[in-house]
């Protein structure tokens, strides 16, 4: 097949969170409160403070050595058998996959309770 005319990007979507809370799939059970630290990059993770919550695009190993301070994860994307919800399951931690918009609709410093059991993400 070919392509006929000028590429259009996607239409933006619509944070998809009904009554504060997002959903995404489990990848490791567990419950945690805490606040949230949204960080797209390794140099903006540096900024973790000990029991904050990591809410990323995605991890891969580099973001390793922060599973040890972190208080439980939530990522954009991702599959039970992706990077953080293996080392999230290694860890102990609570952690949400695939939530698609964690990183837009939550900001560092929000309170949040990540439920790792549900598939959950709640503003707080």
């Amino acid at each position: 097949g070919s392509s006929v005319g000028i590429p259009r990007p996607l239409e933006a979507r619509a944070v998809q969170c009904g009554g504060g809370v997002l959903r995404g799939r489990r990848a490791s059970g567990g419950v945690v409160r805490g606040i949230a630290r949204v960080a797209h990059t390794l140099a903006e993770a540096a900024q973790l403070q000990p029991g904050e919550i990591l809410v990323t695009p995605i991890t891969d190993i580099g973001w390793t050595p922060y599973f040890s301070l972190i208080g439980g994860l939530v990522t954009d994307l991702g599959s039970a058998v992706s990077h953080g919800a293996v080392i999230a399951r290694e860890y102990g931690l609570p952690c949400v996959v695939n939530t698609r918009d964690g990183t837009r609709f939550f900001q560092s410093g929000d309170r949040i309770r990540l439920d790792g059991d549900k598939g959950t993400v709640e503003k707080l």
